[in-house]
């Protein structure tokens, strides 16, 4: 069975679901472009020669999104729920990075409202922030971002300034991976109207 497969098999609709998601209408529009976006970072540093893994607790763990989403708050269903997405091995100097992708539309502020669970169980994690402008693709260390939440552009750098190796990307695949994102931001917008 392929990974789409997979996912859309765990998310099919029953009465259940249905009922989940007429509550919560955007949770699973968010999750179905959060793994696209999340596939395009791990296509992007697997194509730079990193090794990709995934991490997260949606990987381990699909169906209990939903029952995560709806526990009472502890400190064992935060941590789980912060979990970084990826887990990154750099092969030409065996570093080895936890990632959290985000993606925002552009603008002046950009709001990561998760910020502070990160601070608490995953400081040395990186947020790799996927924006449809400039670079596209920009990365940050958690300890170095503030806990308020609230960012702006400025605060995150290049990808290529953690991920040296992203560097080494042709320029006709940098164009098509910004098309593809492109596509999937107007896409996303559109499903949102």
């Amino acid at each position: 069975m392929g990974i789409f497969e997979f996912y859309l098999n765990e998310t099919a609709p029953n009465i259940e679901t249905q009922q989940w998601v007429n509550e919560f209408p955007d949770f699973e529009d968010n999750l179905l472009f959060g793994y696209f976006f999340k596939d395009v970072v791990i296509l992007l540093l697997d194509k730079c020669g990193y090794e990709v893994y995934p991490f997260g607790y949606e990987s381990f763990f699909p169906t209990l999104k939903r029952q995560l989403y709806e526990s009472l708050p502890s400190e064992v269903a935060s941590r789980i729920r912060s979990t970084p997405d990826l887990l990154v091995r750099s092969s030409s100097d065996r570093r080895v990075d936890l990632v959290e992708v985000k993606e925002r539309s552009a603008s002046e502020i950009i709001v990561i409202n998760e910020i502070e669970l990160y601070h608490q169980f995953w400081p040395e994690s990186i947020i790799v922030l996927i924006i449809p402008s400039g670079n596209y693709f920009y990365a940050q260390y958690v300890h170095k971002l503030n806990t308020t939440g609230n960012y702006r552009p400025g605060d995150f750098c290049p990808l290529e300034e953690i991920f040296p190796l992203a560097n080494e990307l042709s320029e006709d695949f940098r164009r098509k991976t910004v098309r593809q994102v492109r596509t999937l931001f107007l896409d996303r917008n559109h499903a949102n109207l």
